[in-house]
């Protein structure tokens, strides 16, 4: 092996199962003569529908504008243009209805990027962050790399024996110690497709409050939401609350790489001096574009409206996902609320999510996400249908090569 760091060797040890799932794929695309069907993927947690029409006009509209092109040419700030954080405050109190300044927003290059900052910024060596089990996989993953693997991990079980989500305070009480500085929540949930409820967060707020640690809520699938939407998406920020907001699924974005944080004002400056070394500035081409859509009111009723009948349209697949999961004995599904997966408990048949998933890929050529991959959950796979959402044939046929499987494997 080249001589390469001990955190290299850590990821290459370690790497990202959906990305890898990704390259299984090229490899089906490659060479389809090697497999008896076309692989059917529902394993990537990234929407196929298009972008709404707004920013494409938008686009245009600065590459034709001398002096916008031009801008969109140069460096910003760290933080982004004070335009685009201004034009922010108006887009979440348009379509969220929450109220913010500008000094408490820090554009960025994507909110993978900018939870890595986060972490560096609240987090230091051998220390403690708490992340959900079940949770998103590549935070673990993260705070490894940005720590340099000098950090402690501890997870939080929400969903019980029973297969049923129920977050438990004192559980997570249990959890802090004096190294504990932050707390990460997902909601929608990924991967459980689960809208934490506002009594549970103020609960979970209070508690990093009274310990003084901060809370992190990625509002990643937030645009996806198909119950009642709870208060807390739409409140001013709190003292000890930081939030993640990605474009990449809201807007169906995920190559333009737009992101912000909402932070409170006394981080920001910490959050930007570690930003100026990890990527100096984020892409001004796409401040400029999302700075005019997000300044006029017309160009927001659009996206408002894009949002409404994209998250029906996601509703609908993902209530008649889980019912034809349903129709298979001896699984449990979790029905989500938001966000574009159904995670579904296959341990009656299998407890090795891992060997589950080989079999689905291998022998049936259907790509899902296995459960250990996401902070230890054994025994459930996550299906997405967010990559088929405009081709459901697909997803339907996937899932009846899933019931051919799980019909054909034995109960144990």
């Amino acid at each position: 092996m080249s001589n390469i760091s001990d955190i290299a060797k850590y990821m290459i040890e370690k790497p990202s199962s959906i990305r890898e799932i990704m390259n299984l794929m090229a490899e089906f695309k490659k060479n389809p003569e090697k497999f008896p069907r076309p692989l059917i993927y529902l394993a990537g947690g990234w929407p196929q529908d298009k972008p709404p029409e707004v920013l494409r006009r938008s686009l245009l509209n600065v590459l034709n504008d001398t002096k916008k092109w031009i801008k969109s040419a140069q460096y910003s700030p760290t933080i982004g243009y004070p335009e685009i954080r201004e034009a922010i405050v108006e887009y979440e109190k348009e379509i969220f209805g929450r109220k913010i300044d500008s000094n408490q927003v820090i554009f960025g290059l994507g909110s993978t990027d900018q939870i890595g900052a986060v972490i560096n910024a609240v987090v230091d060596l051998n220390e403690e962050i708490i992340m959900t089990a079940p949770g998103y996989l590549n935070y673990y993953r993260q705070a490894q790399f940005e720590l340099k693997n000098k950090v402690k991990i501890k997870y939080w079980q929400i969903i019980d024996e029973e297969g049923s989500f129920s977050p438990n305070i004192d559980n997570l009480r249990n959890l802090i110690s004096d190294k504990t500085k932050l707390i990460i929540i997902t909601t929608p949930g990924n991967p459980e497709g689960i809208v934490w409820d506002d009594e549970t967060i103020n609960k979970i707020r209070d508690l990093a409050e009274e310990k003084g640690i901060y809370i992190l809520l990625d509002l990643a699938y937030r645009a996806f939401i198909y119950r009642e939407k709870p208060q807390y998406l739409s409140e001013p920020l709190k003292e000890n609350e930081i939030i993640s907001c990605t474009l990449s699924k809201e807007l169906r974005i995920p190559g333009w790489r737009a992101s912000y944080l909402l932070v409170p004002a006394d981080l920001v400056r910490a959050i930007e001096t570690i930003e100026q070394a990890r990527i100096l500035a984020p892409v001004s081409l796409i401040q400029v574009v999302l700075t005019e859509i997000f300044r006029d009111k017309e160009k927001l009723t659009e996206i408002k409206k894009f949002y409404k009948d994209g998250a029906r349209l996601y509703a609908t697949t993902a209530k008649k996902t889980a019912e034809l999961l349903s129709e298979i004995p001896n699984l449990r599904i979790l029905e989500p609320q938001g966000g574009f997966y159904v995670f579904f408990d296959i341990s009656q048949y299998e407890k090795n999510s891992k060997k589950a998933w080989q079999e689905l890929i291998y022998k049936y050529q259907v790509a899902l996400a296995p459960g250990i991959d996401f902070n230890n959950f054994e025994g459930w796979l996550r299906l997405s249908f967010a990559p088929v959402i405009e081709d459901q044939d697909k997803l339907w046929e996937g899932i009846r090569r899933i019931k051919e499987y799980f019909q054909r494997k034995k109960i144990k």
